[in-house]
C-alpha cells in the first residue's frame, strides 16, 4: 500500500503589500494556493491508496472565502478520483473554544474525504491500513493523546496521524501560541509510518516518523528548505520526498560595514544585491556594525531601491553600539524599524518568535519610514 503525505499547507495565508497583476489578489496569498495545488496534482499523478494531510490546511480559525472555496475544489479533485483523504485540524484551523464551530465540517459531505477536527482519538480503515488520527487538542493534551493510541493487530498497515511539536534529543516546534509536544517515545509503539504536522521543515525523526514540511515558506527561518509531499510505500517501508516548484526565498550573507563610509556601504550593497538575481523573489539583507556618523549619513532609500525588483525586500541596518550612544538625560533615537528591532531583541522570547515579530512587523514600519 502506498500514501501521500502531505501538512501544513496554510491556506489563506499572506504577507508583504504585493499583488499579483492578473488575478488582483495578495501575491504570497496566491503563492500558497499554487503550492497546494501542486501537492494535489503530485497526489494524483501517484495514484496511491490514500492521502493523509496533517493539519494547518488553513492558516486560520476563520478563513476567509477565497480560501475555503480553493480548499474545497482541491479535496474535489481527489474525491473525483476516489482517492481516500482524511484531514486533521492543527493548531492554526482549531478553534479555542469548542463552541465557534470547526471549519472541518464543511468537508464531511464530501465522499472519500475523510475530516478530523474533534478532540481525541479518531480510526480510520483504508483496506488493509488502520489510519489512527489524532487532531489537534487541549483538554485532553496531544501528548496524553498520543500516549494511549497504539496500533491495531488487526490490520496489517498502521499508521499514525499528529500534529505536535516534538521533544526528544532534539526537539522539533515552531514557538507558536497553542502549539503542543509529545515526547519522541510516543512514536515507538511499531507504527509502519507517523505522518507528522507543524515543523515546517522535511525531516525524519524517528524509525518510520517523518514531517513532510509546509508546502510554501512562511518566513526567513525556512528560506534554505526545499518544499513538497512525501510519498510512502509501506510494503517497502520506503520513503520519497516529491519537491514543490515554489518562490524562492533569498537570506544573503550580512554585509559587514565595520569601517566603512556611507558611500562604501551602499556600493557593497550595490554590488552583492545586483550579483544575488533577486528578481521576483522574496530577500532580506542584512548591514551589520555601521559606524555612528555612517549611519547617519546612510542612503536607505537607496539601498532599497536597489532591492526594488524583488518581490519583497526587506532591509536590516545594525549600528555599532557606542559607549556615548545615550548619555544621562539625552537619548538618541534611530529610524523606528531600527528601534523595533532592537527592542524585539531584548525579548524574553525565543529566537523563532522573535524572528516572528520582526517579519509581521518590519514591512508596516519600513512601508512608513519611506
Amino acid at each position: 500500500m502506498r500514501l501521500v503525505h502531505i501538512s501544513d499547507t496554510h491556506l489563506g495565508f499572506s504577507a508583504y503589500s504585493k499583488l499579483d497583476q492578473h488575478e488582483g489578489i495578495n501575491q504570497r496569498e496566491l503563492d500558497i494556493y499554487r503550492a497546494f495545488q501542486q501537492a494535489i496534482d503530485i497526489a494524483i499523478s501517484l495514484k496511491p491508496d490514500f492521502v493523509v494531510h496533517s493539519g494547518d490546511l488553513f492558516d486560520s480559525v476563520r478563513p476567509g472565502n477565497r480560501a475555503i472555496d480553493f480548499a474545497l475544489k482541491q479535496l474535489i479533485r481527489l474525491s473525483q478520483e476516489g482517492i481516500e483523504t482524511i484531514l486533521i485540524s492543527g493548531n492554526h484551523s482549531t478553534p479555542r473554544l469548542r463552541e465557534t464551530g470547526s471549519i472541518f465540517r464543511i468537508f464531511e459531505h464530501l465522499e472519500h474525504i475523510h475530516p478530523v477536527h474533534e478532540p481525541g482519538i479518531a480510526r480510520v480503515k483504508i483496506g488493509k491500513a488502520n489510519v489512527v488520527a489524532i487532531p489537534h487538542s487541549v483538554n485532553p493534551s496531544i501528548a496524553e493523546l498520543a500516549m494511549k493510541a497504539a496500533p491495531s493487530e488487526d490490520c496489517e498497515f498502521n499508521v499514525l496521524v499528529i500534529h505536535a511539536g516534538i521533544l526528544g534529543s532534539d526537539i522539533y516546534k515552531m514557538d507558536e501560541f497553542n502549539e503542543q509536544a509529545i515526547p519522541v517515545s510516543a512514536l515507538d509503539k511499531g507504527w509502519d509510518y507517523v505522518a507528522l504536522g507543524h515543523f515546517h521543515q522535511h525531516h525524519d525523526v524517528a524509525d518510520h516518523a517523518y514531517y513532510s514540511g509546509s508546502t510554501e515558506r512562511l518566513g526567513f527561518g525556512e528560506a534554505d528548505q526545499k518544499k513538497g509531499v512525501v510519498e510512502v510505500d509501506l510494503s517497502s517501508h520506503t520513503v520519497r520526498f516529491h519537491e514543490i516548484k515554489t518562490r524562492e526565498m533569498v537570506n544573503l550573507p550580512a554585509l559587514d560595514a565595520e569601517g566603512l563610509a556611507s558611500s562604501e556601504i551602499l556600493g557593497e550593497a550595490r554590488r552583492k544585491l545586483s550579483g544575488a538575481g533577486i528578481d521576483d523573489k522574496i530577500v532580506r539583507m542584512v548591514v551589520t556594525n555601521v559606524a555612528s556618523d555612517a549611519y547617519r549619513s546612510l542612503d536607505v532609500h537607496a539601498i532599497r531601491q536597489l532591492g526594488s525588483s524583488a518581490l519583497h525586500f526587506e532591509l536590516r541596518v545594525d549600528r555599532q553600539e557606542d559607549d556615548d550612544q545615550v548619555t544621562a538625560g539625552e537619548a538618541q533615537i534611530g529610524l523606528l524599524a531600527d528601534e523595533f528591532r532592537k527592542f524585539v531583541s531584548r525579548l524574553d522570547y525565543p529566537d523563532a518568535k522573535k524572528a516572528r515579530l520582526l517579519e509581521l512587523g518590519m514591512p508596516y514600519l519600513e512601508r512608513d519610514q519611506e
